[in-house]
């Protein structure tokens, strides 16, 4: 085993980012999406969900809308038949009769302030006007691309279906045939020869038992060489902040499903409150500043400027949900594997990453750099369980923690931080007996490069070349040793104290480890056992993989590693190795 120096303690410190409360209840929903809907233009339509107390005590949940169109009514315990009857049946009112043909995104916050898991979202996907009454507009790129067609989806409500197709110019470019996940679909195509234009066609829907469906749909097809942006993801960025509050930020990414190259010139907000700035070639910054605005939920839309074809039609629709000023929030699934950000459970000793907002006052930045660990680090606490956790990393949008080794696997824990004396919401923690989680160079380096350590001359794994400031780097060879970086692995022999830093003469170790090389797409795998596994000398919560790599292992400049722990598999990160080390 060897002695953990203090550069690269510094380096995976960054990287590394009692009873249940049975008194409590804790909310848990059915689902947290509900759609796409389909309803016919100048109809509403209603939907239910199933929120269901999984603590003790009732529910008292109060739904608060993020659009005029959607609503929800909270009904009595019981009211839907699961759970035992400590069930409450959410009834969404989807008001949409007076809204213009189209796609519409919206949500519900559910909150209780006196519950485990609260507050939570379900977010509404409306599709107002199964078939759509009015033109159609289709983007493609002229006809021997692979961008070169699109469809859309047809939701009828009746039966005997029968469509028509025409078109004015250009060829047999339309198409109406049976769909999958939809009754119908719609597709054009440009074809062989089809010059960059606009084409005219149309659709007639005829025969169906509901009248609402018989309809003709314009049909406008531009064929063009320009590119044509397309979001990434349709559904809203959604941003949490507080009264008075800082500003918050989200990245989007656009595609471009077009051809030649896609710029992005400008983006402006639709309301006082949103901006977005340019970030790349394909992406937007977006800021939501609450301020000036009092608690609830807002919308608005980010409009960008581009060279796309169809620049006029495409915009980021956003939610900004403002809280009351003072007390601590813990986002929606906002507790978080401390090495690679993966939301579920953790292990006994396992470090972990709180998000929200107003977790410690404005301006805090406080970062342990001594132990034995403090619970309380500026005036910030986490409880687990009710017992303050020792702490790494504190500021207003992240915390970052040690589980106590105490907790038992299979427990259901509770987590909840506490700042300047306010005691924020409650979420609940599933603790595992190991999370194996090995940490990465992500932050500063490209690709899930692992922060893997040759034992030779303590250089990083790296391919040949690469820069990491304070640290050398080459590839590794099959026979060295190396060291692997990781975190959640468990209880150890003989036992570990939380916040305490181990000791070079304590042999702590983890029984059962294997680390595995390459597999899958990567050709045969080569494993090994390591030659010890236990906590960093120095460290908290830090562990370290000391293995030799097998005669065989396959070489490159990206070679997969995970270790399996009693049967349970870490995430994999890449290594470089060649044959000579260089």
């Amino acid at each position: 085993m060897r002695r953990y120096s203090k550069e690269l303690s510094a380096l995976v410190f960054i990287l590394s980012l009692t009873p249940f409360l049975t008194a409590s209840p804790r909310l848990s929903l059915s689902t947290h999406t509900v759609g796409t809907v389909n309803l016919p233009s100048g109809a509403n339509g209603g939907e239910f969900v199933q929120a269901t107390n999984l603590g003790d005590g009732v529910l008292a949940l109060t739904p608060t809308s993020s659009a005029p169109w959607l609503s929800a009514t909270v009904g009595p315990r019981g009211s839907c038949t699961s759970s035992g009857g400590n069930c409450y049946l959410i009834s969404i009112a989807l008001n949409t009769a007076a809204l213009s043909p189209g796609m519409y995104v919206g949500s519900i916050l559910l909150t209780d302030p006196n519950a485990v898991d609260s507050p939570q979202d379900i977010i509404i996907t409306v599709n107002n006007a199964t078939v759509p009454g009015g033109p159609v507009a289709f983007y493609v790129a002229p006809s021997g691309s692979s961008l070169s067609s699109d469809i859309l989806p047809i939701f009828t409500v009746g039966t005997g279906v029968t469509g028509t197709i025409s078109t004015q110019s250009g060829g047999n470019w339309l198409q109406f045939m049976k769909g999958g996940l939809s009754p119908y679909l719609i597709q054009v195509s440009a074809c062989a020869g089809q010059a960059p234009g606009v084409y005219l066609g149309q659709v007639v829907i005829s025969g169906s038992s509901v009248p609402t469906d018989n309809k003709t749909i314009g049909i406008r097809l531009t064929v063009t060489a320009a590119p044509i942006i397309e979001l990434t993801n349709i559904r809203p960025v959604r941003l949490t902040s507080y009264e008075a509050g800082p500003a918050q930020f989200a990245d989007s990414m656009f595609s471009n499903a077009g051809q030649n190259t896609l710029t992005i010139t400008g983006a402006s907000g639709s309301t006082p409150f949103l901006s977005a700035s340019i970030t790349g070639p394909n992406g937007l910054q977006i800021t939501a500043d609450p301020a000036g605005l009092i608690p609830g939920i807002y919308t608005g839309s980010i409009t960008i400027s581009s060279n796309a074809a169809n620049n006029s039609l495409v915009s980021v629709p956003v939610q900004l949900v403002v809280a009351p000023v003072g007390q601590p929030v813990i986002n929606s699934l906002g507790i978080v594997n401390g090495a690679n950000g993966a939301p579920g459970a953790l292990s006994p000793g396992g470090i972990g990453s709180i998000y929200g907002n107003q977790l410690a006052p404005t301006g805090t930045r406080s970062i342990t750099t001594t132990t034995p660990l403090p619970r309380t680090l500026g005036s910030t606490q986490v409880l687990v369980n009710s017992v303050p956790a020792p702490l790494l990393y504190v500021a207003p949008g992240q915390i970052n923690f040690q589980v106590p080794y105490s907790l038992q696997p299979g427990q259901l824990a509770t987590v909840q931080v506490v700042s300047n004396g306010k005691a924020g919401n409650v979420r609940s923690l599933d603790i595992h007996a190991v999370v194996p989680s090995l940490l990465s160079l992500s932050p500063f380096i490209p690709g899930t490069y692992g922060v893997v350590v040759n034992s030779l001359d303590r250089s990083l794994t790296l391919p040949g070349g690469t820069t990491v400031p304070g640290f050398t780097s080459h590839p590794a060879r099959p026979g060295d040793t190396i060291t692997i970086y990781a975190i959640g692995l468990g209880q150890m022999s003989p036992s570990a104290t939380e916040g305490e830093a181990a000791l070079p003469s304590t042999a702590s170790t983890v029984a059962g480890v294997t680390a595995v090389f390459g597999g899958g797409f990567f050709g045969a795998s080569t494993s090994a056992v390591p030659s010890f596994t236990g906590l960093t000398p120095t460290a908290v919560g830090l562990y370290e993989v000391n293995v030799r790599i097998p005669d065989g292992t396959m070489l490159g400049d990206a070679v997969p590693v995970h270790v399996n722990v009693n049967g349970i598999l870490s995430n994999t990160v890449y290594l470089a190795i060649s044959s000579s080390g260089q």
